[in-house]
């Protein structure tokens, strides 16, 4: 065994170690549907209307209330931030839009959950608000890998709030 006095090494791996409020500790009931954008709790996890596994069917549906994903939108509590900014992106913006919104409607299909709050022009740039960290990070890498540039990421010390920062000029 190699004994070391330098200090551990702490890497942030996606591990859950808080409480995220909007989701609840205990399942919701069975054939719970959201009254606002009509995703249904099945099996154990959330399912657009569309995507209901087989067998499951919305008549079954018993319960109504706002999914942690709504309940974020109404009180504003984004889980990403993502920032995109630079020249380049005043000529390339339809497309760079386009990527975004692929990726979340990609992102939508696999999690009902995740989904895009807010698209705001700020500064030149695009500020877009994210209901978790994972599709903030997924759209900033996507756009990174499409368009080049630098990108940063940050994440918050008391939650798992992200903030993805995007940048190239021409």
């Amino acid at each position: 065994m190699i004994l070391s006095n330098k200090p551990p090494v702490f890497i942030r791996r996606n591990v859950e170690s808080y409480a995220d409020p909007y989701i609840d500790e205990e399942s919701e009931l069975e054939n719970t549907i959201c009254k606002k954008c009509g995703s249904v709790f099945a099996l154990g996890r959330w399912y657009t209307k569309d995507d209901l596994p087989k067998g499951k069917k919305r008549e079954g549906i018993q319960h109504e209330i706002l999914c942690p994903a709504c309940r974020k939108e109404r009180d504003h509590v984004p889980g990403g931030i993502l920032k995109l900014s630079g020249d380049f992106i005043v000529k390339h913006r339809n497309e760079i839009l386009n990527l975004v919104r692929n990726e979340s409607s990609q992102a939508l299909g696999d999690n009902p959950l995740e989904r895009i709050m807010s698209m705001e022009a700020i500064d030149g740039g695009i500020e877009i608000s994210t209901t978790n960290e994972k599709l903030a990070q997924r759209i900033g890498k996507a756009i990174h890998r499409a368009y080049r540039g630098s990108i940063e990421y940050k994440w918050s010390t008391d939650n798992k709030q992200a903030r993805v920062n995007w940048h190239r000029d021409v």
